[in-house]
């Protein structure tokens, strides 16, 4: 009994190891499941590794050098937005960095800061920025002026104190509302690397996944003389398993390596919340599998692989995270929930990109899983009746 137990473990391992060795270096697949996820993503993301607004290469140049100046200077270096490479009082070796790229914006504290400040007149803080970068251009200078605006507010209060002013009335004023607001719906940094780029890389995955396995299961499905290893596995469900956990290990590497190593080598902000994240992609792959194999099994051939990269571009746009989903039409609510990177792509950005928990994102994962489920129970019916077909043919 031990013997055979032993025997039926091999026997899986074996599938298990073949399935992967014949997917990922096969002739037909190799570009598909090797190279093109990594490919898709350098080329996909690389234009865009400008456009990430946090931690921005700054120079601060201090022409005043007070205690004043100083301290604001240490609020610029504070904010997100900003990573200090040169903290000077030459303007020129600021300039030579900018014009080297090692630093993309300039900001200049006046030399007269000081004295401005405690008379209560108009200071000068200039920001240089590159024009061919605007993205990054704005969001220093959104954060220098919001600073440099708390900074007057609080100079003019302790003046006003000092006057006779009531500190309440004073206070009051201060903490005054601004009279507009604005809020992205849905990329609350902004900044198209650090939202859409790591939201197409799931999708570039689903794209890589249905097509690959649509062309190696679908051929081998096909085939005349399949490899051996696939007529063993097509024997039973319980042989078969092995097959599927091939496919699915190819695609929770190739998640975990573009949202793990890849995004952080383009200096994108990922793994937020690490326990989230391998969550969201752990259910996200179960699912997206559970489809890709369905999908061959059904066609029961890998000529309608191709045409699945057509899915690509709907499915960004259903995820509802770059346009909001209470506008859809009707009709398309139940393709957009079918399709695994709607709760995949959502789950994920909001785990890896924003750090948020797993509490916040269970409906998703259970979305995920809910797909998972009912893909791998069809996918298992379709596979009986594909055993019994090829039963019926060898009698």
């Amino acid at each position: 009994m031990s013997r055979r137990k032993g025997g039926t473990v091999v026997t899986s391992l074996r599938i298990f190891w073949q399935t992967i060795r014949h997917a990922v270096f096969s002739r037909e697949s190799f570009m598909i499941f090797a190279i093109a996820s990594l490919f898709y993503l350098v080329f996909y993301a690389l234009p865009y590794d400008n456009q990430i607004i946090v931690k921005i290469p700054t120079a601060i140049v201090d022409l005043d050098q007070s205690r004043s100046s100083q301290d604001l200077a240490q609020k610029f270096k504070s904010a997100s937005s900003v990573r200090t490479v040169l903290e000077t009082q030459d303007f020129l070796k600021a300039q030579k960095l900018f014009q080297s790229s090692k630093v993309d914006v300039i900001i200049v504290i006046d030399k007269n800061y000081s004295r401005d400040i405690e008379r209560g007149e108009p200071t000068v803080i200039t920001v240089f920025s590159n024009g061919a970068m605007p993205v990054k251009g704005r969001a220093v200078s959104a954060a220098v002026l919001t600073i440099v605006t708390e900074e007057n507010m609080t100079k003019a209060a302790t003046r006003l104190v000092a006057q006779g002013l009531n500190a309440r009335v004073v206070k009051q004023m201060s903490m005054a509302t601004s009279p507009f607001s604005s809020q992205d719906l849905f990329n609350n940094v902004a900044g198209y690397g650090y939202y859409t780029v790591p939201m197409v890389a799931i999708v570039i995955v689903q794209a890589v996944m249905l097509f690959g396995v649509g062309i190696a299961l679908g051929g081998w499905l096909s085939a005349e003389s399949p490899p051996e290893f696939f007529t063993h596995a097509m024997q039973s469900g319980r042989h078969f398993l092995p097959l599927f956990l091939g496919f699915w290990v190819i695609a929770l590497f190739w998640a975990l390596f573009i949202e793990g190593f890849g995004l952080s080598i383009l200096t994108m902000p990922t793994f937020g919340n690490f326990a989230a994240t391998c969550a969201a992609i752990f259910v996200f792959t179960l699912a997206l599998t559970s489809l890709a194999v369905l999908l061959a099994l059904c066609m029961n051939t890998n000529r309608y692989a191709a045409g699945l990269v057509l899915a690509s571009a709907p499915s960004v746009f259903l995820s509802g995270l770059v346009f909001p989903m209470e506008n859809f039409a009707a009709w398309t609510l139940p393709f957009a929930w079918a399709i695994p990177t709607t709760p995949g792509c959502q789950a994920i950005v909001l785990a890896s990109q924003e750090g948020s928990g797993l509490s916040e994102i269970a409906p998703l994962l259970s979305v995920s899983a809910a797909q998972a489920i009912i893909y791998a129970t069809l996918a298992y019916l379709m596979l009986q009746t594909r055993i019994k077909q090829r039963q019926s043919k060898q009698l």
